[in-house]
């Protein structure tokens, strides 16, 4: 089979094994974010009271939007260009790594600081961020991949790719993950915080 025919084969089963190898990544980050859980003492579980207390005594939203729509731009881009080197993928699967591990830790710290309570603390607070985080981290990350991978092929071998195709494809996924940034950075500035403080109203 050809690059081109691989290529367009490629994108018709839209990067399927990325997502089985992001899945992995994601899993082994979040069981050695449970191990290293053990470690957690009181400075970490201090720290995750006076940041939900801090976050519950704000008033004024649209700087806490700013910022998460910032940083979360900011990430995109960099996983993004990460994707256009031949020597991203290592880094962008480190990336995705640390993202389950700081997710499998949150959720311990969750529980060690409130026990039954932080079941809740996890579906209310935590949850509504991960999901909208992981969603654009996966796309971004995934066509970041296979971008990286058709260079490496396209490196190595005379047959050219259809560059074009592959940079709108990856635009597609650019834009797709600024508009879920967007709708992230709103949730975590509005309703994120609501539920902030019905978690800190809960007995």
């Amino acid at each position: 089979m050809s690059l081109n025919k691989r290529f367009y084969h490629g994108l018709l089963h839209k990067y399927k094994n990325v997502y089985i190898f992001i899945a992995i990544l994601i899993s082994a980050g979040f069981f050695t974010g449970l191990f290293l859980s053990r470690y957690i003492d009181n400075t970490d579980i201090h720290s995750l009271s006076s940041y939900l207390t801090t976050i519950n005594e704000v008033n004024d939203t649209y700087p806490a939007f700013v910022n998460q729509f910032f940083i979360g731009i900011l990430f995109i881009l960099l996983v993004f260009f990460l994707g256009t080197s031949i020597i991203g993928i290592p880094l962008i699967a480190f990336i995705i790594f640390t993202k389950g591990l700081q997710i499998g830790f949150s959720c311990a710290l969750f529980v060690a600081s409130y026990q039954l309570k932080g079941v809740a603390g996890i579906a209310l607070t935590l949850a509504p961020q991960v999901i909208l985080d992981l969603l654009a981290t996966c796309l971004i990350a995934a066509s970041a991949i296979q971008l990286s991978m058709y260079l490496i092929y396209s490196s190595s071998n005379r047959e050219r790719l259809n560059f074009k195709l592959l940079i709108n494809s990856v635009l597609n996924d650019l834009c797709i993950c600024f508009v879920i940034v967007l709708i992230a950075a709103y949730v975590k500035s509005t309703l994120v915080v609501e539920l902030i403080k019905l978690f800190r109203l809960i007995g």
